[in-house]
């Protein structure tokens, strides 16, 4: 039977990566939301105050970047004042797929990540396949890993300081092109496609992205000089590969669909950090019905 090892950001604390901790990166989050702000204003006509993140729930530190980008998401849709087309979804999935691979791969000094902790790799030899949530791994030479929801290639981006990332096929959008026009005063615009790229808020379930879903005739859809046709994705066939599954550094709190997907295996090994003193591991325990294990991360060797 064939094994696979399912990461998600946990493994990069585990390589002391620490420029992408959950609290970095949502330190980097907030500040880049006020950055991208104009061009919030100049496509849905809503103004960021710099407190927008305050009246979550819980401290902005401890959210991931899904549930960040979730946050301004629902911030976004409930202030814009007109009605909310499926042009507006396109344009906000978009939008926030920059803002969010910005902030995970650089900070203001440029590219970040890209020293890791070699003695602490698990050993990937163990297994057949390996799968990651991850949209790059920094300790992959061998491109051994299959991207589940797709990879940026760092190698194309500039490391540049101030760097903040554009979307190529929203350039032809004259109010989108305007504000990163201004954004260049302050800052270095790098244009790249997040088309290939499948990042949700926490607001949207991954298989209704458009991305996924592809855009189709409707009701709510106008023409507009920034609107491509998508080829639908079909999400984590991948993992179809594989009868037994090690999961590592993944929250079960993130998308129902993968969840779904991982309980289709025969056998099921969930690794958590500090598994008797964290809230995930009982998490774990009511979404998990197939044949399963719970251990602790230190177990994985």
């Amino acid at each position: 039977m064939a094994r696979g090892l399912l990461l998600g950001n946990g493994i990069n604390s585990r390589l002391c990566i620490w420029d992408l901790s959950v609290k970095n990166i949502a330190d980097r989050f907030k500040k880049n939301v006020l950055v991208y702000s104009i061009i919030i204003n100049n496509i849905f006509g809503v103004q960021i105050e710099e407190d927008f993140l305050n009246y979550s729930e819980m401290p902005i530190s401890e959210l991931g970047i899904e549930t960040l980008a979730g946050v301004l998401y629902k911030y976004i849709k409930e202030n814009k004042n007109q009605s909310w087309t499926d042009n507006d979804e396109y344009r906000l999935q978009d939008l926030i797929t920059c803002i969010c691979i910005t902030s995970i791969f650089y900070d203001k000094k440029g590219k970040i990540g890209q020293v890791y902790d070699k003695s602490k790799m698990p050993f990937v030899e163990n297994y057949d396949y390996i799968f990651t949530l991850n949209y790059f791994e920094f300790w992959d030479k061998e491109q051994r890993c299959v991207h589940l929801h797709g990879k940026v290639d760092l190698s194309k981006l500039d490391n540049v300081n101030n760097a903040i990332l554009v979307s190529s096929g929203r350039m032809n959008l004259a109010e989108y092109a305007r504000a990163v026009d201004y954004m260049k005063k302050t800052n270095n615009v790098i244009e790249f496609y997040p088309n290939d790229l499948v990042f949700s808020p926490s607001a949207v379930k991954k298989d209704k992205l458009i991305c996924v879903t592809g855009v189709y005739p409707s009701d709510k859809l106008y023409p507009a000089d920034d609107l491509f046709l998508y080829r639908p994705k079909e999400l984590y066939v991948d993992l179809d590969s594989v009868d037994e599954l090690d999961v590592f550094g993944m929250s079960p709190f993130g998308d129902e669909s993968i969840i779904e997907k991982i309980n289709e295996k025969k056998l099921v090994r969930v690794f958590v950090y500090n598994k008797d003193e964290n809230e995930e591991t009982k998490a774990w325990k009511s979404k998990l019905k197939c044949n399963y294990e719970l251990l602790d991360s230190s177990d994985l060797k």
